[in-house]
């Protein structure tokens, strides 16, 4: 009789044991589905922020593209303004002579 109420007892204990591991689990479990539901969000805001440099890169790249033809437009007239001052000095000193 003592050993059913020692095994009774033991499988009381496993039950109460297995029960605590479940439970255990169960806490775990939800802890990291809360974790990976942050770190899904922060993924999204990060995505989201990465979109919005991108888009903001994309629009500085051609500001740029179109400053550097300006600027080369620029440097031709200045190139071309250049040489007719050339010119018309050199007249004008071949004329006086």
């Amino acid at each position: 009789m003592d050993a059913i109420k020692k095994k009774m007892q033991m499988l009381k204990l496993d039950k109460e044991n297995a029960i605590d591991r479940a439970e255990q689990s169960e806490t775990e479990k939800k802890v990291s589905e809360d974790k990976v539901k942050l770190l899904e969000e922060e993924l999204q805001a990060l995505q989201k922020k990465l979109k919005g440099t991108e888009d903001e890169l994309d629009k500085y790249s051609e500001s740029l593209k179109d400053a550097q033809e300006k600027l080369e437009q620029a440097e031709k007239k200045a190139a071309d303004v250049s040489i007719t001052a050339k010119r018309t000095t050199v007249a004008a000193i071949a004329d006086t002579v």
